[in-house]
């Protein structure tokens, strides 16, 4: 047996690892852990810049250190009061942002007429904007739907 098998027997873990598990868990998570991450960024950030521990923004959110220190590990779900809870401690805007930075989200002005549009799956339909819909907007030429 080589020194280095040997080293390693030596060494191996008498618990199995679930790492195949876990990577899994991440890659089928991954849409909803890149929110969490930019959110813990923010947070970590403000803090830095404002010099707060975990222990005083424990103190402003009204929760345990620990409890800070697992958001931050992302070892916890955020529920929307502790992200609104975050904002208020840290004076941030946290999901206006975080929805700016992951991918590539911009609030586009819907009308009520497009929301219930039902041919915006179609692909013959790709040609409609958002200024067609919207009230007051004037086409400067008409399509072949508007001339029957």
């Amino acid at each position: 047996m080589s020194k280095a098998t040997k080293y390693l027997k030596t060494h191996q873990s008498s618990t199995p690892s679930h790492w195949r598990e876990d990577a899994q868990w991440r890659r089928d998570n991954d849409y909803w852990l890149k929110y969490a991450q930019q959110i813990t960024i923010q947070v970590m950030r403000a803090m830095d810049e404002q010099s707060v521990t975990q222990t005083e923004l424990a103190k402003r959110i009204g929760c345990t250190q620990q409890y800070v220190s697992n958001l931050l590990k992302g070892s916890s779900n955020m529920t929307l009061e502790t992200i609104a809870r975050l904002e208020k401690a840290l004076n941030l805007d946290i999901l206006k942002s975080t929805l700016n930075v992951v991918r590539g989200y911009s609030t586009p002005v819907y009308t009520r007429q497009q929301y219930l549009n039902d041919s915006a799956g179609d692909p013959a339909e790709k040609s409609i904007k958002t200024s067609n819909l919207v009230e007051g907007y004037k086409r400067s030429r008409k399509t072949q739907r508007d001339k029957k």
